[in-house]
């Protein structure tokens, strides 16, 4: 199954990547614009007079692919993610370890048991008093 996701999600990729392209290519109402860019005529001497027609139909079949792809993807995925969930609930819990080592000899253990943390000293500076206390009347 993670095959199949991976080429789904590169033909996901490569339709984002063509769909940008070909509404990039696209002229615009007012002829201006990033179809423009592309030099206006060579789209036309590349496909023919009907290019918008040409455009619109890959766009249309960009964007079906791109839905259907994207459905498909968000289903694997959740399948994918609940059979970790159910392989993790089903694993027996694992074994808690001991922190005392494991040495027959008793000088050897005995410097780890003995062993204390020391807190770590607090910075220099001003140290703080307390307030005095009100008077009592």
């Amino acid at each position: 199954m993670g095959f199949f996701i991976g080429l789904m999600l590169t033909v996901q990729v490569l339709a984002c990547l063509f769909m940008i392209l070909i509404v990039l290519m696209q002229p615009s109402k007012a002829d201006g614009g990033l179809g423009a860019a592309f030099g206006s005529g060579a789209t036309d001497t590349l496909f023919g007079a009907r290019t918008g027609n040409i455009l619109t139909k890959a766009t249309v079949w960009l964007a079906a692919i791109l839905f259907i792809n994207s459905i498909l993807l968000g289903f694997l995925f959740s399948r994918q993610s609940s059979a970790v969930l159910d392989a993790v609930k089903k694993a027996p819990p694992a074994a808690v370890q001991k922190s005392e080592p494991a040495a027959k000899d008793k000088k050897t253990a005995a410097p780890a048991a003995e062993s204390k943390a020391v807190a770590p000293e607090k910075p220099a500076g001003p140290a703080k008093t307390p307030a005095p206390a009100p008077a009592a009347k």
